[in-house]
């Protein structure tokens, strides 16, 4: 049973800095690896992460901080002879306890920060303004009020909590919008698939003229920018009206 040590030294001490310990404790025995927090992590989290990226080696320690290695026995004992290395390490992250620090959690979790903050922010708008509210406003608010953000929970079961959340605190409200557009004949084509891939597309219609009208409904929090992009790829020629407001 070969061991891939990746230039890491036996009874050395090993710099954890930037790193976490892994450790299975079981039929009186201790073994620690050392991995990559936020790989291990979203491993665990059921996410796809290739082996390599988790583990700094596949070195089995008895005590990590001493650099002191499990025995061949002892690994032998516990995964038996036909375990690969690989299998072994995996085997430990699964049922062992990955330590991580609340800063490196912190660090994990800030991604799926960003991606509540983005939902609410397309999907909600300040009412006394009849604007989006900016992002940092929204993640400044989440994190003054010391709201928990859970990695494995689904972006918008969190956001719609966080949202009544917010509420007390700010002026906002979830709110889509229906629009009408015409788009003139030489840019419909194009801008058929943008269209569709921005919202949805409620009816559309392709007149005698050769112009696509379309009516489309997509959070407010989006309209700015949708129209924007469409006054740009159009020269400006195409025709938007605000149908409705809807507030969710």
């Amino acid at each position: 049973m070969s061991r891939d040590y990746k230039g890491v030294t036996a009874d050395k001490r090993i710099d954890l800095r930037g790193k976490a310990i892994v450790r299975l404790q079981t039929h009186g025995r201790r073994f620690e690896l050392l991995v990559n927090p936020r790989e291990a992590w979203l491993y665990l989290q059921g996410e796809e992460v290739d082996p390599d990226d988790i583990f700094e080696s596949y070195v089995v320690y008895e005590n990590i901080s001493r650099g002191q290695k499990a025995t061949h026995d002892d690994i032998v004992a516990v995964f038996g002879e036909d375990k690969d290395d690989r299998e072994i390490a995996l085997k430990i992250l699964k049922d062992g306890h990955l330590q991580l620090t609340a800063e490196q959690r912190n660090e994990i979790l800030k991604d799926k920060r960003k991606e509540i903050v983005d939902f609410i922010h397309v999907h909600c708008i300040n009412p006394r303004e009849n604007a989006p509210i900016p992002k940092d406003r929204i993640e400044k608010a989440i994190l003054d009020l010391g709201i928990n953000i859970k990695y494995r929970d689904p972006v918008k079961e969190q956001a719609l909590a966080i949202i009544k959340q917010l509420k007390p605190v700010m002026p906002i409200r979830m709110e889509s919008v229906k629009l009408a557009i015409k788009v003139p004949p030489s840019y419909a084509g194009p801008l058929y698939g943008f269209l569709h891939s921005s919202g949805d597309v409620l009816q559309e219609e392709w007149l005698n003229d050769g112009s696509l009208a379309v009516m489309i409904q997509l959070p407010a929090g989006l309209q700015a920018e949708f129209l924007e992009e469409i006054t740009a790829r159009t020269k400006g020629k195409a025709q938007v009206k605000v149908l409705e407001r809807l507030s969710e």
